[in-house]
Formats: C-alpha cells, structure tokens, sequence
C-alpha cells in the first residue's frame, strides 16, 4: 500500500508539471549473474539486481529521483513441486525522493540513500543509511539501503553544512537464516525474543565540510539506535512448584551516538584520505521484566530479572592511501581499525548454562564484553579490528579491458602465532563487448586459519566455502 501511494504521488507530479518547461531522464542497467563454489562448482544462490532503472524528472526548481530495482533469486528448481509460484523476483524501490534547489543550498524529502565520509569504502562515518549485507562486497551505494528521511544541505563559499533527520528505526539487513551466506552474527534471536524501542525511534545527523586548496575537512555527528541487536538481560521464570526453570534471554537496540572527524588531501599524484569515528552507546531497557513470552500458563513465576545495562565507548577508524604507480596502474591501499575504548555491564549471575541460539556459552564464560558487537560503523567490524585492503588496476585496449586484483588481509593478531590468520583474494577481468555491454570474469578465495584462537568460530574460517568464480554480463542503458 505504501509504494502504491508513491507511485500516485510520482505520476501527480510529473502529470502537473507535463506542461511546463521539464527535463526528463533515464538510466539503468540489466545484469545477468552466474555465481558457484570453488570447493564443489554448485551455485551460491544468493540475490542480487537483474534489472536497475533510474529516472530524473525536473521541473525548473524541483527535481523528483527514483532509483527501482528488480532483486533475483534463482528458484531451487522449475518443476513446480512444491512451489507453484512462478515469481523468483522482487521490487525493490531503493529511492523515490523530492529535490528542491534554492539559492542557498537543497532539500530533499522522501526514501534516500545518504552517502557520507571521505574514505571510497568502509568510512565508519557513513552510518546515516544501514548496510545491505547481501551486497557486502559490492561498491558505494549499491550496498546500502534507502531511509525514509529528510535531508538540507546549505552552502557558503567554502562550507557545506548538512542536516538529516528520519523518524523511523532504521537497521541492516542481515539474511541470517539464508545458509547460502557467507557472513553470520553470533546469534540468532527470535522476534519475539528482541525488545521494542519505546517513544519515537527517530535518527538525526549533521555535518560541516569546509573545502581548502588542498583538499577538504569535516565533522560528523549522528545519534540514533543500533542497526543492529545487543544482548540486554536475562529473565528467569519457573512455574508454581518451582520445578521446572526457564531462561529468557532477551535483546534490544541500543541508543548511540557518534562523532566523527574526516579528511581529503591531494598532494600532487597522492590522494590521502580519512575518517575516524568516537561512538558511545547505551542500553536504554533498564527494565526487561515480563511474563513469559510463549508459556506464560506453566512459567508464571518471574524468578529473577537481570537487565545487562550495557555502556560502552568504540572507535572506528579508515586510513586510505590512492596513487598513480608507473605504467598507468592505480594503486588504493585502506587500513581499518576498531577497538572498544571502554566497557561496563551488570552481571548476570545465573546458576546454570545459558543456552543462546547459535551460541552456548558457559556461565564461567560469560563475559558480557566477549559478544559485544558494535551497532554502527563499517561492515567489516563485523569480520575483524584490524584490516589492510588492497587493491591494483590496470586498463588495457583503449579502456576497453580492465583488470584489477584486491585482497583484504585480517592483521587483528591478539593471540595469534602466525603471520596473518585470515584473507581475501580476488582477480576480476572486465572487458566492453560493446559500448554498453559488458563482461566480467571474477575469482574470489577467502583463507581462514582453523588454528586460530577462535578455531571454527573466527569468521574467515566460516566464510572459506564462499570461495567462488562469477561471471556477469551487464547491459547499460
């Protein structure tokens, strides 16, 4: 019902302005995606954008963008056996959103992607929009996700001030039960299990941008909930014998705030960049206590109620280096670091063995500070603190062959005897068929070391089976 409502509002607005002086304009692409295995050859079925199309209609002063996408995902089969669905696709409306110019800078009201920091990839300051992890190892905005939301930017000569606000909760998508997948937070809780905010759930940010002859600086802030779920207590109910016990582990979002500092300097054939982020966080469920979510018949009694209160302190931080080498190769080089400046929690003081989905961990074990997972920042937190990102391109025959080689190498070493306990490799071969049709070739192996400290847990271990060849065949228009 809501895109229905958009759709009507897009069509009253150019149907408004048909008769006046307008700019019209289009642009899109079509993709067709081949993925598998290095380990066995079988397809990693995973979506991705068959179809893009993006359409501009300006009207002097008022422009309104809209970016539709087509999602695919190969059926498991055609034979129609236990699905009699044809459809295998689904309509994305990535953004549909107004623009208005004034003298004095922009406003925009409606679904965006915001785009922030100085970093190409992995800025911790570009928290506005949340991730779509299913595009993780994509590029720019198409691993992002459209906020309901508005937006100001207002200019001076050197200065660029920016506001955005969005009334809504907005948070990643993590295809946790999608076993095809490479990348899995550490639990998997239910609905029922994850607390609801209270209030109005809205976000903001602002940011100062001021422009030098060399380059530019910035300053960012924002504040809103987690984009995604922190462990926030433990319930324990038992029934009216006191025979039986029963554990409610309960989450939520935490309420966060960051500040952020960037910069972009150009030194003759030397581009530097940066961003780091200071984020604080809190749990706001100082009080979890509740009947028992799914038996509250038999578990009537609340035993004990344990809210976590957590508080913690993060940084987060993209250094990148990019540089023309000798015979036309570009050179860009990241490194990423996270760290957990400071950290406190109530206890959970449980006499027996907490059962989390995904997780078993032992009483002894349970250290609150061991599966904090920060809610905002990067994607690759969610892999490693410390990263160095490599990558190298060369184009060939007139721009029409490009290749490019790219690993990223975890150098978070705390207790490791080895070099580097984890990588990623790829190798892709783009070449232009035609001027708008295009063939890419891609190899990619991830390494994961078993011995590591977190044996089969440590997360490039898990993601080794996601070592694949693709081959994509895109069409622009």
């Amino acid at each position: 019902m809501r895109w229905n409502k958009l759709i009507l509002l897009f069509l009253f607005f150019v149907n408004n302005t048909a008769n006046s002086e307008t700019i019209n304009s289009y642009n899109g692409y079509i993709d067709f995606y081949y993925i598998s295995r290095l380990s066995d050859q079988s397809i990693i079925n995973l979506p991705y954008r068959i179809f893009n199309l993006n359409i501009d209609h300006q009207n002097g002063d008022l422009m309104l963008r809209s970016t539709i996408a087509l999602e695919h995902k190969l059926r498991k089969d055609t034979y129609f056996l236990s699905d009699d669905s044809p459809t295998d696709f689904e309509l994305d409306m990535r953004e549909l959103y107004l623009q208005i110019f004034t003298s004095w800078g922009e406003f925009r009201i409606g679904k965006i992607i915001h785009t922030l920091g100085n970093a190409d990839e992995n800025s911790p300051v570009d928290i506005a929009s949340p991730f779509d992890y299913y595009y993780t190892f994509d590029s720019g905005i198409n691993k992002k996700l459209g906020i309901f939301s508005s937006a100001i930017d207002i200019y001076t000569d050197n200065m660029k001030l920016g506001l955005i606000f969005s009334p809504l909760h907005n948070t990643h998508r993590t295809p946790q039960s999608d076993d095809d997948f490479p990348i899995k937070l550490p639990v998997s809780p239910s609905e029922d299990q994850i607390m609801e905010i209270e209030g109005l759930p809205y976000e903001f940010g602002a940011y100062i941008n001021r422009s030098f002859s060399i380059g530019d600086i910035s300053l960012n802030y924002f504040n809103g909930y987690d984009r995604l779920f922190n462990l926030s207590g433990v319930n324990v109910f038992k029934n009216q014998g006191e025979i039986s016990t029963d554990i409610d582990i309960l989450y939520g979002y935490r309420k966060t705030s960051m500040i952020g500092l960037g910069s972009t300097l150009f030194l003759r054939d030397i581009e530097l960049r940066g961003d780091i982020g200071i984020f604080s966080t809190t749990d706001m469920n100082e009080k979890i206590s509740r009947e028992h979510p799914t038996l509250p018949e038999y578990f009537d009694s609340l035993h004990y109620s344990y809210p976590l209160n957590e508080k913690a302190q993060y940084f987060q931080s993209t250094l990148q280096l990019e540089v023309n080498l000798p015979f036309n190769i570009k050179f860009v080089g990241q490194f990423f670091s996270y760290d957990t400046l400071d950290y406190s929690s109530d206890s959970l003081p449980l006499d027996n063995d907490v059962s989390i989905p995904n997780l078993e961990i032992s009483v002894d074990e349970l250290d609150p500070k061991n599966i904090f997972t920060p809610g905002y920042g990067s994607s690759l937190a969610v892999l490693t603190k410390k990263a160095i990102i490599l990558s190298l391109e060369k184009k060939f025959l007139d721009d029409q062959l490009n290749l490019s080689i790219s690993s990223v190498l975890d150098m978070n070493n705390t207790d490791y005897s080895g070099t580097s306990p984890g990588s990623i490799f790829s190798f892709e071969a783009a070449y232009s068929i035609l001027n708008d049709l295009e063939l890419t070739i891609g190899y990619t192996k991830i390494k994961g070391d078993k011995n590591h400290p977190l044996g089969e847990n440590y997360r490039f271990h898990l993601m080794e089976n996601f070592s694949h060849i693709r081959a994509d065949l895109k069409y622009y228009f």
